[in-house]
């Protein structure tokens, strides 16, 4: 029970975001160490390097009474200088370790472990041992007993005394003190916090990461439908989790719309092909039973041929929309759309007034967009092909203008039958031909190219309603692409 409870555990604590957490904590402990050290070096080590220099400052003069007039001279001057001091402490220790003068009670050294000098050496100051001790005395002020902390030098004297001088350090290690105390406790807080902290927000991003994970194994599994949450309302709200989870869905999406298309592209091409095949069959299989002359079987090969081209030229549209939809061809390079425009208006106006049609374009100047130049045109060369082939009477105009937010939209008009609103979205897809066009010449992959050129170009086709004629609405075809920034 207790190793199953673990495991989740170890599995967020070697999460990246916990590691992040833990990597602040000890940049935080680490600069909370420096700062210890920092203030013990300007507080607490300073002050005992000042009670050191002290110390022996003091001891050096007494050192030098003792050996000019003995011991009790030495106790003399310990007794006065210990009746007017205040911080300066003084011991004289009597050689069975008791006090002889003095205002603390005793040295604060283990006196057994002093090394004792020959009884017939003479002092020798530089030998005193340094010490670092608490000791308690009342509050001048409130009369209290305080703790207070000194440091001294004791010096052990060939006639077995020994004299302990010290220095208090006064009320600035208390300060330290305090404020170590309070940077200990602040850190162990921050401590404790980052731990708490890192093991909720590693919890919170494994909970993202395995939403996606369960996602991407959906997929695997073969449920393309499946999509990751996203916790946002507006795009742009969100995170980076978000951000990657919008991406995700925006692949998977993608990656549905291909495989459904590689999925009927064989069906489709096949119901597509099969009645000029069959046509072509039965003209052959006629031309051979029939044919009276060379002429009739010229004829009937010349028609197998014109067949045949459209049946490559089916193949040859599949075969780029495919490349165009997986990502490949197209080399997008800076484009005057306003050149490439007028230049297909003068190339379909004589087609379009021929076919009884009027032709009207309006284009405005110097509209400059990233685009591969032969795939633009031929998406609008198939919309304009479109406009002349379902509209039997009126008008065909061809314009282009600039949108806010750096876009621009080139529209195909027409006053044609046009598309019923709800089939528009299902004509834009491969293959996909009305009844009333099964008569006319057309593969069905002329809208679903354009869609895949302006998806190419990072702008969109959209259909609406035309050039109104009558009881016909006509149809409107725009290509929304960005402008060059």
């Amino acid at each position: 029970m207790i190793k199953k409870m673990l495991l989740p555990l170890r599995s967020l604590m070697r999460t990246t975001t916990f590691r992040v957490a833990m990597a602040f904590a000890g940049l935080f402990a680490g600069f909370a160490i420096l700062l210890l050290g920092f203030l013990y070096a300007t507080t607490v080590g300073r002050l005992g390097l000042e009670a050191d220099r002290f110390a022996r400052q003091e001891l050096s003069e007494l050192a030098d009474i003792w050996q000019r007039q003995n011991i009790d001279g030495l106790n003399m001057e310990v007794i006065q200088r210990a009746a007017r001091a205040s911080d300066s402490l003084y011991v004289l220790v009597q050689p069975d370790g008791k006090v002889l003068s003095g205002n603390i009670d005793g040295a604060p050294l283990d006196l057994s472990q002093i090394d004792k000098p020959d009884p017939n050496s003479t002092l020798q100051p530089e030998r005193a041992v340094s010490s670092g001790f608490s000791y308690e005395r009342p509050d001048l002020e409130t009369g209290k007993i305080e703790r207070r902390r000194a440091r001294g030098l004791f010096l052990a004297g060939p006639d077995g005394f020994g004299l302990f001088v010290a220095r208090d350090l006064g009320p600035g290690v208390q300060i330290a003190d305090h404020v170590a105390r309070v940077i200990w406790m602040g850190g162990a807080g921050v401590l404790a916090f980052a731990l708490v902290g890192g093991f909720l927000a590693a919890r919170q991003a494994a909970g993202r990461v395995d939403e996606l994970t369960r996602t991407a194994r959906a997929v695997m599994a073969g449920d393309l439908k499946r999509r990751a949450a996203v916790r946002t309302i507006r795009p742009g709200d969100g995170d980076e989790f978000d951000d990657l989870t919008e991406d995700l869905n925006a692949m998977l999406e993608r990656i549905d719309r291909l495989v459904a298309a590689a999925r009927t592209t064989g069906d489709s091409i096949a119901h597509d092909l099969r009645s000029p095949l069959t046509r072509l069959r039965a003209r052959l299989e006629g031309a051979a039973a029939k044919a009276q002359s060379t002429e009739d079987l010229r004829d009937a090969i010349e028609d197998a041929l014109i067949q045949l081209d459209g049946v490559v030229a089916t193949f040859n549209a599949v075969l780029r929309l495919s490349r165009l939809e997986a990502g490949e061809g197209g080399k997008l390079e800076p484009l005057d759309v306003s050149l490439l425009l007028g230049q297909l208006a003068d190339l379909f106006e004589p087609v379009i007034e021929e076919a009884g049609l009027v032709f009207t374009a309006e284009i405005e100047p110097e509209l400059i967009i990233m685009a591969d130049r032969s795939l633009l045109a031929q998406s609008i060369s198939n919309l304009l092909d479109n406009a002349v082939k379902y509209t039997s009477e009126g008008e065909v105009r061809l314009s282009a203008k600039r949108l806010p937010a750096n876009q621009m939209s080139i529209s195909v008009s027409d006053s044609g039958s046009g598309i019923p609103v709800d089939q528009r979205d299902h004509v834009l897809e491969r293959f996909v031909r009305l009844d009333s066009a099964r008569s006319l010449p057309g593969s069905g992959i002329g809208l679903s190219l354009a869609v895949a050129i302006a998806e190419l170009h990072g702008g969109r086709l959209t259909l609406a309603d035309g050039l109104p004629r009558g009881a016909d609405c006509g149809l409107e075809a725009r290509l929304i692409l960005p402008l060059k920034a």
